[in-house]
């Protein structure tokens, strides 16, 4: 089986870790040489397309809304934080009404905000957009009776406050550079296809020899920044089966499953089998002979 090149999804990395990624493709080639590989234009263009990335990068850091930005998540994930603290504590009171509505709210928070912290500004941000739904809507008695309505509402102030300064620096930063961080990312993502389609093709030509171990060394980079996006950029996609495995008990309660299924069918067909001998075994066939017999005395009589 000839070994080829893996596939990696280049948009589901983060805009530093997706710099990372090209910069040790480019270490991974440089020590393979480009030469022996028969990639040096297309490396060339890679080099220039990341360097470019590396220079919008740079612009968005030295943004003045970047400082605030971080103080601004701060202050978020402190809000997000207590909020998880006092649900976490009321699942301990001796009320029982207030515990069952701390854990429908620990529902809610580990099913959009689970490691919410750790995720990307954008993704806190709709994340903590979808908790604020629910707490406002079908949960608003729970929160009420937990008494959190005002650390709710400082949730929201700092949520739509970070939001404003993140697309505030993105206006700044396309204003200062028509070049945003998608367009080079584009070509970074076009440079490092044309060369693995290169690479993939003189392997279907020429044969392993001269890129099989390159080829190793490069997919085991990529297996190390999927196991990455796994983490991160699938966070949400990953509980939502075992949330719908967990439903399938209460969708089917009413229906027969496959051993009670064939348990009733034992059942219906240990009958039918009884029946059998009772069929063949004629006990009245046997008491025939004992009418004639009876006849005969009475004849005889």
């Amino acid at each position: 089986m000839i070994t080829k090149i893996k596939a990696i999804v280049l948009a589901y990395l983060r805009n530093y870790a997706h710099f990372q990624f090209m910069l040790d493709v480019i270490a991974i080639i440089q020590e393979f040489d480009p030469r022996r590989l028969n990639i040096v234009a297309l490396f060339d263009a890679l080099k220039a397309a990341v360097t470019r990335e590396d220079d919008v990068l740079k612009k968005i850091v030295k943004s003045e809304h970047t400082k605030k930005i971080k103080e601004a998540d701060k202050a978020r994930d402190k809000a997000f934080t207590a909020i998880g603290g006092v649900v976490r504590t009321m699942l301990k009171h001796h009320n029982a009404a207030v515990v069952n509505a701390a854990e429908r709210l620990k529902i809610v928070l580990n099913t959009f905000g689970k490691k919410l912290t750790r995720l990307p500004y954008d993704e806190q941000t709709s994340a903590i957009y979808n908790i604020l739904q629910e707490f406002r809507g079908e949960y608003a008695p729970d929160v009420e009776l937990l008494r959190i309505v005002e650390m709710v509402d400082e949730l929201e102030r700092t949520n739509l406050a970070l939001d404003a300064l993140i697309k505030l620096r993105f206006d700044e930063t396309a204003h200062k550079d028509p070049t945003t961080m998608k367009t080079v990312r584009a070509d970074s993502d076009a440079a490092y296809h044309a060369i693995t389609n290169r690479i993939d093709a003189f392997v279907e030509v020429e044969g392993e020899e001269n890129y099989a171990a390159f080829i190793a060394k490069l997919n085991l980079l990529i297996d190390r920044y999927k196991t990455m996006i796994a983490r991160t950029h699938h966070h949400a996609k990953k509980e939502e089966p075992a949330a719908g495995k967990a439903k399938k008990p209460e969708q089917k309660a009413g229906a027969k499953t496959k051993p009670e299924a064939k348990a009733g069918a034992a059942q219906k067909a240990k009958p039918a089998q009884k029946a059998k001998p009772e069929t063949k075994a004629k006990p009245e066939a046997k008491a025939k002979p004992k009418t004639k017999a009876k006849v005969k005395e009475n004849k005889a009589v």
